[in-house]
Formats: C-alpha cells, sequence, structure tokens
C-alpha cells in the first residue's frame, strides 16, 4: 500500500475558470487596498504580497499553498535495488 502522494505542479486549488476569475477580482480588490495604504507600510507590502501570490494563482492556475506542502523524499533503494518498506511488515 503505498501513500498517494501530491505534485508541486498539482493544481488541486483551481479547478475551473470561475474560480480564477474570482481569484482576480479578490487579487485587484486586495491590490488597490495595499495602493490606498501606501502611507502605512506595514499594512501595505503584506497586502501586496497577498495580491501578488492570488494574482499568480489566478493566472496560471499555481497553489499558494503548495510552497507548505510536503514533498516526499522517496526510499533509498537498499543494496539489492529494491525499495525499503517504510514500515515494518511482520511483528
Amino acid at each position: 500500500m503505498t501513500l498517494p502522494s501530491r505534485r508541486v505542479g498539482s493544481r488541486a486549488c483551481t479547478v475551473n475558470r470561475g474560480e480564477r476569475v474570482v481569484r482576480g477580482v479578490i487579487a485587484l480588490v486586495l491590490a488597490a487596498f495595499a495602493v490606498s495604504s501606501l502611507d502605512t507600510l506595514w499594512c501595505a507590502i503584506p497586502a501586496a504580497a497577498c495580491a501578488g501570490f492570488l494574482m499568480v494563482g489566478a493566472i496560471t492556475g499555481w497553489c499558494p499553498t503548495d510552497l507548505l506542502a510536503r514533498t516526499s523524499g522517496g526510499v533509498e533503494p537498499n543494496d539489492l535495488g529494491y525499495p525499503e518498506a517504510p514500515q515494518q511488515l511482520m511483528p
């Protein structure tokens, strides 16, 4: 039994065009908020960064949460060339 691994390039976040359009609109509103609050940089910089991530996700379909996803390192083969079991097979 193998565990399903999530690829880094998977598009699990965006499934249809409508969701991508909504992300683009939210990114534009957030970017407008960032521009309007340029006098308070502690608020404008994070808002602009979030707007950038949302816009990239809206255009490409990339999911910003893929940055936090764990990647499986794989199993190293043993001396005979077979991969090792990730857990003990028999007690």
